[in-house]
């Protein structure tokens, strides 16, 4: 797939990019973006089938795409997909840290334990796997590179009944501006895309789970204003065009932010 050249600094112009999570949603949208605007593209997750899915797409396109099954939160396995993006196309370049997990409402002091640690081992440590494996590749080449963590709205506000989540989204938002802190002067940026209620299949699902804790807990009081000012959500490809803005030369000037895609639902 040719790059365009009127994309100047929004083009890849060949470099690497894994990125995980990258087979359905904001991930799949955002590999195919990047993949039309040179990028030699990677994707990481669970499922083989919609990898293979989303690689063939990209590919039968005119992009580039390899997979790899990935559960980011084993660390081998994490370890083990760097090194198959150095393998294929000789160095990682960029990284789209974008898996993750959600869960439904949850009245917080009769949560299950069991959740919190798996949000927070999925989220958290899982995201914080993937970074360490990028950072020491990317010490290792000399040359920088550039990591974008994919965290939500959740990690500047408060969600109610949504406590693991929100707080492993935070923690997430905590990591990105470290890390820029720690390895601005090595030439890699580090920031945070952080999406609002966006049109995917976990936004299919977080709509099931919250009808369904309407009806059992009819009189609850918990409020909810995921939708902002532009009374909609947001779509896989309206996220994918920030991810790939933070991703590329264009935001050169960026690390440690916070970039929040919400339709306007922080600004109350």
């Amino acid at each position: 797939m040719a790059t365009n050249n009127n994309l100047g600094k929004l083009a890849f112009n060949g470099k690497s990019l894994l990125i995980t999570g990258g087979d359905t949603g904001m991930g799949a949208a955002t590999a195919k973006l990047a993949a039309q605007r040179g990028a030699r593209v990677f994707i990481a997750s669970l499922n083989e089938d919609t990898l293979k899915k989303t690689s063939d797409e990209i590919n039968a396109a005119g992009g580039e795409c390899r997979w790899i099954v990935c559960d980011i939160r084993h660390k081998d396995q994490v370890d083990r997909a760097v090194q198959a993006v150095v393998d294929a196309y000789g160095s990682l370049d960029l990284a789209y840290n974008n898996a993750g997990i959600a869960h439904g409402p949850q009245i917080t002091h009769e949560l299950d334990d069991e959740l919190w640690h798996k949000v927070i081992d999925t989220n958290v440590t899982g995201t914080y796997y993937c970074c360490k494996a990028e950072l020491k590749q990317f010490m290792k080449q000399g040359k920088g590179g550039n990591i974008v963590i994919n965290g939500s709205m959740a990690g500047i506000a408060g969600v109610g009944r949504m406590t693991p989540y929100v707080s492993s989204k935070h923690a997430l938002a905590g990591m990105a501006k470290s890390l820029a802190v720690e390895y601005g002067g090595y030439g890699i940026r580090v920031n945070f895309h952080g999406p609002g209620a966006t049109d995917t299949g976990m936004m299919v699902q977080a709509i099931k789970d919250v009808t369904e804790f309407r009806k059992a807990h009819p009189n609850d009081k918990m409020l909810s204003k995921i939708q902002g000012p532009l009374n909609r959500n947001q779509t896989p490809e309206e996220q994918a065009e920030v991810a790939c803005f933070l991703l590329s030369d264009a935001s050169s000037g960026m690390t440690g932010a916070i970039v929040i895609v919400d339709c306007g639902a922080t600004a109350y």
